[in-house]
């Protein structure tokens, strides 16, 4: 069974994983956390993850996917703490509106055998939080893709089949550029 971890059960970080409960893909386990309370509890009442753990390390332990779906600023103590708990092959994913920085954090504290695709999906709300969480925030949406240099194609193709999957449009573009 695969597993993905969604750090952040908010808005952005809930909506993906309905999308991808919607997505009916098989033998998916979709496990989320956060730091916060409220959105733990409100991401557990919309249903949205098969477990929701209180803790980050039993979250993304054994993950196949990690998805930060956290403000950009809280990235870079994400991807330390994270690094040490994460499979070798793990791929891991953000949905960060900035794009250079975050890949250099994922350079400097991701394991080699860790791929690391930056991903941007340009879909939101005016309002946040699980309680607003929507399945369809992305369907239609471009989904900015922004491999690292060392990403292989495999890594490259999972965060492209993740967008498809939730009903965005993959869009690649350069670090630069985006």
């Amino acid at each position: 069974m695969a597993k993905i971890a969604i750090i952040g059960t908010g808005l952005i970080g809930t909506s993906l994983a309905l999308a991808l409960k919607e997505a009916r893909i098989r033998n998916l386990e979709l496990v989320g956390t956060d730091y916060d309370n409220a959105a733990r509890a409100g991401a557990v009442k919309r249903k949205a993850f098969d477990r929701v753990e209180n803790r980050l390390t039993p979250a993304v332990r054994g993950a196949d996917l990690v998805i930060v779906a956290t403000p950009v600023m809280a990235m870079q103590d994400l991807l330390e703490t994270i690094a040490p708990e994460l499979s070798d092959g793990c791929v891991v994913t953000d949905v960060g509106s900035s794009k250079k920085v975050v890949l250099e954090w994922a350079e400097k504290y991701l394991p080699r055998e860790v791929q690391f695709v930056g991903g941007h999906p340009m879909a939101g709300k005016e309002t946040s939080g699980p309680e607003t969480a929507d399945s369809n925030l992305f369907r239609g949406k471009a989904y900015c893709i922004v491999p690292s240099p060392r990403a292989d194609r495999k890594a490259v193709s999972e965060i492209t089949n993740l967008a498809e999957a939730i009903g965005a449009r993959p869009f690649f573009i350069g670090v630069d550029e985006h």
